[in-house]
């Protein structure tokens, strides 16, 4: 193309090499935190496996363990971020409460997979959605829709049938054992705490989740080791394959918490914790079977299925309210976002 003075605008004639790119990257964007929700589940409930195996150590020591692999691992990204490691002023109070709940969910969580059957441990851990979902509507008036309560209903009808509920309404009688209702209480009290770290983390997004991950390490630490010299005592991990378990506890717990950090920094909570919840429990029933050779009954199977349609529900929610206004998709679809 030329100009008025006759010379060849290079400039004019060629499209910026970036327009047809954007629309691929907004699309891969709008699920971006689903799917880093549905990655920590995964690495989440393999440490969870292994808190299971390990029965000769207290489930606090292995929670110092991992908090010890967490500090250790986001403390290089502290550095290099540039930040003060210990956040911004005026949200440090909200870092440390968002390690204080942290860490003691994860030590009544441990409690729970410890004192219980791993699958039924983690439909009551993980049906947080619920309690997530109602609590920032209050507290961060984040939209709660039709199709979202529809959602979180599927969800909690998909966690009763997992815990084989509709069964023990018949009349049939549950002996439990004194380790049992410590897990029972366990687990509950840990849907309290957890619900509490997902608002806090939720308004601490702005912060690098290095240093999100670096205060939630050493608060964690602190925290745990005092529970565990209450609750129990510290020991000597066995020589061979336990030395290993150790290694990857830390490993996967780092990597299911930074991943559900990032989640919640680029997404709302409700939908974080619903996909997270449902990775989880889906995968906790596979390695029940898999490794402890628990087959699941029916029950079990119409728990994870109804479970598994709220995960692509949640998806579908996400596609359709990320399409144009005058799309003709969103236009049918519309009571989706409703």
């Amino acid at each position: 193309m030329r100009s008025r003075s006759g010379t060849f605008n290079l400039q004019s004639a060629i499209l910026p090499p970036d327009k047809d790119e954007k629309p691929k990257r907004s699309k891969f964007s709008v699920f971006k935190g689903l799917l880093l929700a549905m990655l920590s589940g995964v690495f989440y409930s393999a440490a969870a496996v292994i808190v299971k195996q390990m029965k000769n150590l207290h489930p606090g020591q292995l929670s110092v363990y991992r908090f010890l692999a967490i500090l250790a691992m986001s403390l290089p990204q502290t550095v290099k971020c540039g930040e003060n490691p210990f956040g911004p002023r005026d949200l440090r109070l909200l870092l440390v409460l968002r390690g204080i709940f942290g860490a003691t969910n994860l030590f009544l969580n441990f409690l729970a997979f410890r004192y219980l059957p791993l699958g039924e441990a983690a439909v009551i851990i993980f049906s947080v959605p619920v309690f997530v979902t109602v609590a920032a509507r209050i507290f961060l008036k984040e939209p709660c829709g039709i199709f979202q309560s529809v959602t979180v209903v599927l969800t909690v009808i998909g966690i009763i049938f997992t815990a084989k509920i509709p069964s023990r309404l018949t009349g049939n009688a549950i002996v439990y054992t004194s380790e049992n209702i410590y897990g029972l209480l366990a687990a509950f009290a840990s849907l309290l705490f957890s619900t509490c770290r997902f608002i806090v983390m939720r308004k601490v997004r702005s912060v690098h989740h290095a240093i999100i991950m670096f205060n939630f390490g050493w608060v964690a630490i602190i925290e745990t080791v005092i529970l565990t010299f209450i609750m129990g005592d510290f020991k000597w991990h066995y020589c061979g394959i336990q030395s290993t378990f150790i290694l990857l506890l830390g490993l996967f717990s780092y990597a299911g918490q930074t991943l559900l950090t990032m989640a919640l920094q680029c997404e709302q909570a409700g939908p974080v914790s619903t996909m997270r919840a449902a990775a989880d429990i889906v995968l906790a029933f596979i390695w029940q079977t898999v490794i402890f050779h628990n087959i699941p009954d029916s029950f079990s199977i119409i728990g994870a299925v109804l479970v598994g349609f709220s995960v692509v529900f949640v998806g579908l929610r996400k596609w359709v309210s990320s399409l144009p206004k005058d799309s003709s998709q969103r236009k049918r679809l519309k009571w989706i976002i409703a």
